[in-house]
């Protein structure tokens, strides 16, 4: 991963690193799909807004709960279609917003299917049974590095 400045910021991903992220980004769409109203994923990227009010919860989320997901859905689908090309162009502060958004919820899904705190324990990026762990710091890292680019 590089971000430049020539011609405005672009971020060139290796071919590898395209893979993984068109992999999780495919993943990403039937979990933002899904209603399961007792998955930790689910309850991570959409938390309650009214936790001891439950009529009041479902007043909001009837309102407020399908738009979410179809923006979430919506962007992902987006940045997919821009992995397409050699270099994402995230010139444009709403193409750059949608991005940093995107990763997090990327990282929201994955660390919570990993259990990540932020008391988490060293881990070795060499073994093969870290790679989803080593995944989710290298997307803290593209998503840092974003947004440091962007406060230049």
């Amino acid at each position: 991963m590089k971000l430049s400045r020539k011609g405005g910021l672009r971020l060139r991903l290796d071919p590898v690193e395209v893979s993984v992220l068109t992999t999780l980004l495919g993943q990403l769409g039937p979990t933002l799909a899904g209603d399961d109203g007792d998955d930790a994923v689910v309850q991570r990227l959409y938390p309650s807004a009214y936790p001891d009010d439950a009529e009041a919860e479902t007043e909001y989320r009837s309102i407020t709960e399908s738009s979410l997901r179809a923006e979430r859905l919506d962007r992902a689908q987006a940045c997919v279609a821009e992995l397409a090309e050699p270099e994402v162009d995230l010139s444009d502060p709403e193409d750059a917003t949608r991005w940093i958004q995107v990763l997090n919820d990327l990282r929201l899904v994955l660390g919570t299917r990993l259990g990540v705190t932020e008391d988490d324990p060293e881990f070795d990026p060499t073994d093969p049974a870290e790679q989803p762990r080593l995944v989710y710091h290298w997307l803290t890292g593209v998503q840092d590095a974003v947004v440091q680019a962007l406060m230049r």
